[in-house]
């Protein structure tokens, strides 16, 4: 499984450029609506998309962000991405204070046995050292600045943990 959060390493929403509403290379804005919500300013990368299409040969593509079901919706047709991707159904954000990302518990609980990589802004040491004293299947979870967002760097060492599998 490789699990996707969009805003931070798709929407690098605190990189520099994005202030300025200044598209960075290959990025291009876009004014998003979820049902029921206000509109957002998102920056995707189609090239994200390309690459995300050539590891689903190694993972099956899964969603764990907080666009829910309309990522399939809204960004995946901008990516050129499956609009059916599976979706981890994520809990309310709780503002309880937790040093792991609060998305962690569930998503443990959404692949279960399986091995999975996780990309996302929020990981950081506490959640690495939770899913290592919890989760007994090979996983990655990679964080990615969303001052930077999805490089080529992260697409090589997502492709190499699923070929060392």
């Amino acid at each position: 499984m490789l699990l996707m959060d969009v805003d931070g390493p798709m929407n690098p929403f605190r990189a520099p450029w994005f202030a300025q509403l200044t598209a960075a290379d290959g990025y291009q804005f876009h004014e998003l609506t979820p049902a029921g919500d206000q509109t957002y300013t998102v920056a995707l990368n189609p090239e994200h998309g390309r690459q995300l299409r050539e590891l689903s040969s190694l993972y099956e593509l899964a969603w764990a962000t907080t666009w829910g079901a309309e990522a399939n919706r809204l960004i995946s047709p901008i990516l050129g991405l499956p609009t059916d991707l599976r979706v981890v159904d994520l809990p309310p954000r709780s503002d309880r204070m937790i040093r792991r990302s609060w998305k962690t518990e569930r998503i443990v609980e959404w692949v279960g046995e399986r091995p999975f990589a996780w990309f996302d802004d929020e990981i950081n040491r506490s959640t690495r050292r939770w899913l290592a004293d919890v989760v007994a299947t090979p996983h990655l979870a990679h964080r990615v600045p969303a001052e930077l967002g999805l490089g080529a760097t992260d697409f090589d060492m997502l492709s190499a943990f699923a070929r060392n599998l």
